[in-house]
């Protein structure tokens, strides 16, 4: 388990402002595929493939439009945890990894709070503790390029997110708590055709995407008295209301697309201490309401493509624990099923350390994991716009994943270490997008395939200190995957990728960050040629373009058979603080200082003679700056 602190994410080079998930991709073992997302791959997985929980409620697209920025508001953040693999069976129905946010508790008295104004967005957060059990977090953010550019000129970026989250501790006599936690994101972009250049739409309809997240949970943890003759215990209920909801309108209803998903959760466990032994009992029960659409008025009543779905998914887990003087061992017990799908399956969880000297340390784990909720999207598109999340069923299968760590772990004191860990994972019954699926035919949305991963992850770190901070992060890592097409290798196979990261605070107000990244790169479908397509026009017996301009269908080559050259990317940062009544904090980053060329996708043209080849770059040099005020 990786563990980085909310404090750590200001010192890392920002784009616009700190973001969760933009310092998970830095981690060993994570691959983010180009700059324009905050999406990530762990080990070789795909980017469904990870829970996403805040506050131990899980988050289904913890994105905005594009996936550029990630939803969680840092003044909100404690710390947040990336289990990699391996994790225990109180977490399941995901094959890759486990992040887990924790928001701030405020325990000073009266309200503080801080506001941060950025080139990309303001966000203002307050807390305080109203009692001596209660405490409150609250916070907001929202974007106005849209604002700024209407301003300055009459074109328009009609495009905003917001996000809102709270947070309520309450304390109550007998050492239980009660938490209650809510999150409402929104993406609105609204416009007409016609203002993005478009003459030849006839009425330039409107536009309209919109992309949210909502949550509401409340938990409640207990402090038991001797249970079944053991030392202590506790008992731990949750229960929460999490929805995704998307609609893509082109052109006035020419075509809407439309994707809905709720997920109703309990989620309740006891655990009994004894000695050096911990038991753990839980079950978690998850109903499920997906909604699929494709429709356009011209087709009246009839929907092109209608898809409901009704799951409702079953676990219960135990685990035991055993923390002795030289080895602590995990062994758990997962069982699901899930409605509509006929299956039921079971999921074994080990790991092991051993402490060789008080220093050194050796780990082992093995897992079998599951996933019934695989997202369906393009990965040969560049950038993530759209994702549908669909239930498996008779004609999607529930996937399923082993994997297998080793590692060694050094610690030079208390706060720095090295750590090594390779890893194997073979994955079943894996959902793929199929892109030759027909739309108007339900069930080819995807193929099933088989497929490998392997790798080696190193990491180099220096936990938090007066001056110096941060980590070197290298991975080797390859992935396959196995269909009908025979084998590919699938859009996040990097296979090697660093990210060094680092704070220096030499005394004083000032502090620098750094980042420098380099990898290999990533695989994707070259374009071998095109193909013109023509009518046949009988009266003359011959082929012609009707009149109309030339349409030219790209033929594709191997799947994922090529790959972009050399990704490289050095950010800097500067930030300073200034203390007294209000805490001033201004910073200024460079993202891309040297200003490297990484390729973000080619444009072929085979109508020139010879062919071209264009290639369109990620981020340029991009500075970006903003400060933040706390008290």
């Amino acid at each position: 388990m990786l563990t980085v602190r909310g404090e750590s994410l200001k010192r890392v080079p920002v784009i616009g402002e700190p973001d969760v998930l933009r310092v998970v991709q830095l981690l060993p073992g994570v691959v983010a595929t180009n700059d324009f997302t905050a999406g990530y791959n762990v080990r070789g997985g795909e980017s469904d493939q990870n829970l996403v929980l805040l506050d131990g409620f899980p988050i289904y697209n913890p994105f905005h439009l594009g996936g550029l920025f990630g939803t969680f508001i840092d003044e909100t953040v404690a710390e947040f945890d990336l289990i990699p693999g391996g994790f225990p069976a109180r977490y399941g129905s995901r094959l890759s990894s486990v992040l887990s946010v924790t928001p701030k508790a405020e325990e000073r008295s009266g309200a503080h709070g801080s506001a941060t104004v950025s080139v990309l967005a303001t966000t203002l957060s307050l807390g305080g503790s109203a009692t001596a059990n209660t405490s409150w977090n609250i916070a907001a953010r929202r974007t106005y390029a849209d604002q700024f550019v209407a301003l300055l000129s009459d074109n328009q970026l009609p495009y905003y997110f917001t996000d809102v989250q709270a947070h309520v501790r309450h304390r109550l006599p007998q050492g239980g708590v009660v938490t209650l936690t809510s999150y409402v994101g929104q993406d609105i972009l609204d416009a007409a055709l016609g203002t993005f250049g478009d003459s030849t739409v006839a009425g330039t309809g409107a536009l309209r995407f919109d992309w949210g997240n909502t949550l509401l949970g409340a938990s409640y943890t207990q402090p038991l008295a001797r249970l079944a003759g053991g030392d202590s215990a506790q008992l731990m209920q949750r229960l929460s209301r999490t929805t995704f909801g998307t609609t893509l309108d082109l052109g006035s209803g020419s075509v809407r697309f439309i994707n809905r998903l709720a997920d109703t959760r309990a989620w309740g466990e006891v655990t009994r201490w004894q000695g050096r032994h911990e038991t753990l009992l839980g079950y978690e029960v998850s109903a499920y309401r997906l909604r699929y659409d494709i429709d356009a008025d011209a087709a009246g009543a009839a929907e092109l493509l209608r898809v409901r779905q009704r799951p409702t998914a079953t676990g219960v887990y135990v685990d035991h624990t055993i923390r002795g003087s030289r080895v602590n061992a995990r062994v758990g017990l997962r069982g699901e099923t899930v409605t509509g799908t006929g299956w039921t399956g079971v999921s074994p969880r080990l790991s092991m350390k051993w402490f060789a000297t008080r220093d050194l340390a050796f780990t082992l784990a093995g897992s079998k994991t599951t996933q019934w909720t695989p997202a369906l999207r393009n990965e040969q598109a560049p950038v993530r716009i759209f994702d549908f999340w669909l239930a498996s069923d008779r004609q999607t299968p529930v996937a399923r994943a082993w994997q297998g760590i080793g590692g060694v772990e050094r610690w030079f004191g208390s706060n720095r270490f090295i750590r090594v860990e390779a890893y194997g994972k073979w994955y079943d019954r894996l959902p793929s997008s199929n892109l030759f699926n027909d739309p108007a035919l339900q069930g080819d949305e995807f193929i099933v395939t088989t497929g490998r991963s392997y790798g080696v992850d190193v990491l180099v770190r220096q936990l938090e200190s007066r001056k110096l901070s941060g980590w070197l992060a290298y991975s080797f890592a390859r992935s396959t995957r196995d269909g009908p097409e025979g084998q590919f290798a699938p859009v996040q196979d990097r296979r090697h990728n660093l990210n060094l990261v680092t704070s220096w605070r030499p005394g004083g107000k000032w502090s620098y960050g750094v980042r420098l990244g380099l990898g290999t790169g990533t695989p994707f479908t070259d374009v071998v040629g095109q193909l013109v397509r023509r009518r046949y026009d009988p009266i003359t017996n011959s082929f012609n373009d009707g009149g109309r301009e030339v349409q030219r269908e790209p033929i594709g080559g191997v799947r994922n058979g090529a790959r972009f050259p050399l990704f490289q990317r050095l950010d800097l940062s500067v930030t300073r603080t200034a203390t007294g009544g209000l805490k001033w904090a201004p910073y200024l980053s460079l993202i891309n200082a040297y200003n490297a060329n990484n390729v973000f996708t080619y444009v072929f043209d085979y109508a020139d003679n010879p062919p071209t080849r264009t290639a369109f770059s990620q981020f340029p040099l991009l500075p970006t700056a903003g400060v933040s005020i706390s008290w």
